[in-house]
């Protein structure tokens, strides 16, 4: 009788443990695919996000930055930022 327990117990074990690998990788499966208009969209974010990164011109980057307007956009920027983390 108590090889039987063990065994259904095992067996139990056994088939909760299959079933955690069975959802885990549906799920996983799931995340990898990624439809053609979710790759587009992450693509156009992608590009927003280096276009906004890139905001200052090339040409007044070849010109250069006065100390004092840099001073005041860093200043500006500081600013900035301190007001959108109170929110």
């Amino acid at each position: 009788m108590e090889q039987i327990g063990g065994i259904i117990i095992a067996a139990l074990v056994t088939g909760l443990l299959g079933f955690i690998g069975w959802a885990a990788w549906r799920y996983w499966r799931e995340q990898v695919n990624i439809s053609p208009e979710d790759e587009i969209l992450t693509r156009e974010i992608a590009e927003l996000n280096d276009r906004q990164a890139n905001r200052i011109s090339d040409q007044r980057l070849r010109s250069g930055i006065d100390p004092d307007e840099a001073w005041q956009i860093m200043v500006h920027r500081g600013q900035r930022n301190k007001t959108s983390r109170r929110r």
